[in-house]
């Protein structure tokens, strides 16, 4: 069912796709925070099974490694390339999770998962997600906590940046560094996602799974999934109840399959909170599964046929332009046969809280062979999971991505102070940026004023580090004002924000502006008169009367010299 459309008009996006090739492989590194406070707000370490589920999601070409951190780092699992191998160890290895730390390192944390990358590697695919219930603790004394919090979000975070890594990070507990969290997902295009419960987890890992892996799925109608003759593997998520029923999983035969019965071809994991079945080479046909639907539940594929979706950024804001198109690869090559694409449908959806959200068309681009939307969706600020489902009579694909639509990064406060002793009225303008979505310095533009009997101003925004300075300017009078500010920004990660604001309306006291006293006006000087336009009969007498005025001078003259004899060569008159 569609989503209510919401057409506000202070946000615009315009989502616009560009084709690329096929993503490097990720390499995911996580920190799990086993201090002290876990034993509280995790009391069921349910950090293991979430872990175990992560795992088990990783790609096959991904390299991955696993730390716990406390006051020291602890590698759980060195860097690898995932195979099933690791995997099994991985598993093993989750139940050496504990709560006995003294402290909360996420300096060291940050530092030890990261050290091995080197700055400037344009292909790479880097992620670190980070699990923790609390703030920078690194010692009993609070100034070097401190001190390290700072440093995390000065150097360590540009280091970070440059390196291309992008952060995802999971609040076990609402006494969490928010703020810390906030700028650290935000400002590298990563994720953060809450887990109020410890319960809540599993899904967390799954949403920032999704972030990183981009995985391909098979949509899910209720609890039936269609499965095409190039999938080679579906591992199905299912998550349930601690009191559910025994998941029973159905063939296209109409054959049951249930975890206490053994196959070749089917693995089965049933952990606190959820089961994972995993099916290789399965039948071509629709299959489908026991228990209540659930927003989460997957249908993993490995397959020959995929979706190319080019990654959306995490963090949109108003006025900013990214793009969105996707492809259909095969064996990792992009298919360009236009025939074939003409029969597949894609097209994408923005689901948010309450039904609120959009959905796009994604025509064929037959140049590109690419199919890119050919409008910008309409959302409001909140969060909305991106879905992208190219379908034919044949196969269907899909992916997710998760989005945070944020309000404008840009906020003003506009008030008025009424004149006294006959002085006209003042208009203050204060400025808030928020540092972790754009750069304060870079903040331009101007502000239109306007008022009454067709007063309008406008005025330059002067910027500094912390962002636009305060103005403060003089108005004709009392009445009705419009403050409109027109800014244009750099975003933390790059890109230029052209964004309007919506306007302020004010009622500024004091009498209007015809009631005020105007100051003296200097009375304009008196006009030089200018001659009359001379007519052609009016030149002509001037001149015989200049010629006339001459001879009656010179005439004289010359008599008289030539009466002496005196050459009249070379005299100057």
């Amino acid at each position: 069912m569609k989503p209510t459309l919401l057409r506000p008009g202070t946000l615009l996006l315009a989502l616009l796709l560009f084709g690329v090739n096929a993503p490097a492989a990720p390499d995911i590194r996580v920190l799990v925070d086993v201090s002290g406070s876990m034993k509280t707000t995790d009391p069921q370490n349910l950090r293991i099974p979430a872990l175990k589920l992560l795992a088990e999601l990783l790609p096959a070409n991904a390299t991955a490694g696993i730390w716990l951190f406390d006051q020291s780092v602890v590698p759980l699992m060195p860097v690898a390339t995932v195979t099933p191998q690791w995997k099994q160890k991985a598993r093993a290895s989750a139940g050496k999770i504990h709560s006995r730390g003294l402290f909360t390192h996420i300096e060291a944390a940050l530092a030890a998962a990261s050290r091995d990358w080197q700055a400037g590697a344009a292909d790479s695919d880097r992620h670190l997600v980070l699990l923790t219930d609390g703030k920078v603790d690194v010692s009993k004394d609070p100034a070097a906590s401190a001190d390290s919090r700072a440093r995390v979000l000065g150097a360590q975070l540009a280091d970070l940046k440059a390196k291309g890594v992008r952060i995802h990070a999971i609040a076990l507990s609402a006494d969490v560094d928010a703020e810390l969290l906030e700028r650290l997902a935000k400002g590298t295009d990563g994720w953060r996602e809450n887990a109020p419960t410890a319960a809540a987890l599993q899904r967390a890992f799954l949403h920032i799974f999704e972030q990183a892996a981009s995985p391909d799925t098979l949509p899910l109608s209720g609890n039936s999934f269609s499965v095409d003759a190039s999938v080679s593997e579906v591992t199905l998520l299912v998550f349930r109840a601690a009191s559910a029923a025994p998941l029973v999983l159905k063939d296209p035969a109409g054959r049951e399959h249930t975890a206490a019965v053994a196959s070749d071809s089917i693995s089965w994991q049933s952990d606190t909170g959820y089961d994972l079945v995993t099916l290789r080479t399965p039948a071509p046909g629709s299959w489908s599964f026991s228990g209540p639907t659930d927003p989460d539940n997957r249908a993993l594929v490995v397959t020959d046929l995929s979706l190319d979706l080019h990654a959306v950024p995490s963090h949109l804001m108003p006025g900013q332009q990214v793009v969105l198109s996707a492809g259909l690869n095969e064996h990792g090559q992009p298919i360009e046969r236009a025939d074939f694409l003409k029969i597949v449908t894609t097209a994408a959806a923005f689901t948010g809280d309450a039904g609120t959200g959009d959905m796009l068309d994604m025509p064929l681009d037959t140049r590109a062979f690419r199919y890119v939307s050919s409008t910008s969706p309409h959302l409001v600020a909140g969060t909305y999971e991106l879905t992208v489902r190219a379908r034919s009579g044949t196969f269907e694909r899909e992916k997710r991505q998760r989005v945070e639509v944020h309000a404008a990064p840009l906020s003003f406060t506009a008030k008025s102070s009424a004149g006294a002793d006959g002085n006209r009225p003042r208009l203050q303008i204060q400025w808030a940026s928020e540092a972790a979505l754009v750069k304060p310095a870079s903040i331009t533009g101007y502000v239109l004023i306007e008022g009454p009997d067709g007063f309008r101003d406008a005025r330059e925004l002067a910027s500094s580090d912390a962002g636009p300075k305060a103005l403060d300017l003089e108005l004709p009078g009392g009445g009705q004002y419009d403050v409109s500010p027109l800014a244009v920004m750099d975003s933390v990660d790059g890109h230029v924000l052209s964004l309007r604001l919506a306007a302020q309306t004010l009622m500024v006291d004091g009498p209007p502006a015809s009631a005020l006293a105007a100051p003296p006006t200097p009375a304009p000087p008196v006009p030089v008169p200018t001659a009359p336009p001379l007519s052609l009969g009016q030149v002509a007498l001037l001149v015989l009367g200049g010629n006339l005025l001459l001879a009656l001078v010179l005439g004289p003259l010359w008599w008289k010299t030539r009466q002496k004899e005196v050459p009249s060569k070379g005299v100057s008159l």
